[in-house]
């Protein structure tokens, strides 16, 4: 029976990353009865990566932003305008992320494996290495006592893994979980992966990492942002509040949601780092 893969992509600024990501989308070794289509929302991109997109990958669907969505806001707006098309199967992937050539594959081998309990819709985590050193990067995460960002990676292994959470980079959601759970709730940026990965298990779902590395991408550095200690005290708030940081009411949304009544104990701590100089 055919079976449609809606690949989910937001971009700004990034056009070779964002035209690599593509390459390897495209060099997928899908199965024959898998037909894919990619929703990528261009949040503003002033470098010309609408244009060289539609030149070399004119069947991508490309949803224009004014440059205010971030990776949260694009990632809803891919997602609503692929659900209007019912597919099978909706993929997470950063645009900065390059598959592997049996990326796809994997997942959805993982995926038609774990379908055989239909009581439990199951989300696939794919994980990512890095392209130089090979080192574990992004993937899915084990949730560290109450605190929901306190959490630590899961490298995969040879079998699949359950996690709690996961990055945002390679993410399979079947139809049968998104009945549950719907498009991922409003963030800025970033939040909106961990706040999705809790919101499935809490719906009755698990979240699976699959087998081996199935992508490339570096790390951010945490070098570059808040909790630089030898930056200006000054530059650390406006990077803590800013979308890529905490932006208080993104930090007590996730916070509140998934720790309750902690939330009052756990939200201050960031801020009061960079006060203090921490």
């Amino acid at each position: 029976m055919p079976k449609k893969l809606a690949i989910l992509i937001t971009c700004h600024n990034r056009k070779e990353k964002t035209l690599n990501c593509l390459t390897a989308v495209y060099a997928q070794k899908l199965p024959v009865e898998v037909s894919l289509t990619v929703y990528l929302v261009d949040d503003g991109s002033t470098d010309g990566t609408t244009h060289a997109i539609q030149s070399r990958f004119p069947l991508v669907t490309i949803i224009p932003g004014a440059g205010n969505l971030f990776w949260c806001g694009g990632m809803q707006q891919a997602w609503r305008q692929a659900a209007v098309d019912q597919p099978d199967f909706y993929l997470w992937l950063n645009d900065d992320t390059v598959l592997l050539a049996d990326a796809l594959a994997t997942l959805l081998s993982v995926c038609s494996q774990a379908e055989k309990d239909p009581h439990v819709p199951t989300i696939v985590v794919g994980s990512c290495c890095d392209p130089q050193t090979g080192a574990h990067t992004y993937g899915g995460e084990k949730r560290l006592g109450r605190h929901p960002a306190k959490v630590a990676p899961i490298p995969p292994a040879s079998q699949p893994l359950p996690c709690d959470t996961f990055n945002g980079n390679i993410v399979l959601v079947p139809q049968s979980v998104f009945a549950r759970v719907g498009v991922m709730r409003a963030f800025r940026h970033a939040m909106g992966d961990t706040d999705y990965g809790y919101l499935a298990t809490r719906a009755g779902c698990r979240n699976l990492i699959a087998p081996g590395y199935l992508g490339t991408c570096p790390t951010n550095p945490a070098s570059s942002g808040w909790q630089a200690v030898n930056q200006s005290r000054r530059l650390r708030w406006r990077k803590l509040l800013g979308p890529k940081g905490l932006p208080p009411a993104d930090w007590w949304r996730l916070l509140f949601a998934h720790a309750g009544w902690r939330a009052l104990y756990y939200w201050p701590t960031p801020y009061l780092r960079v006060l203090l100089g921490l």
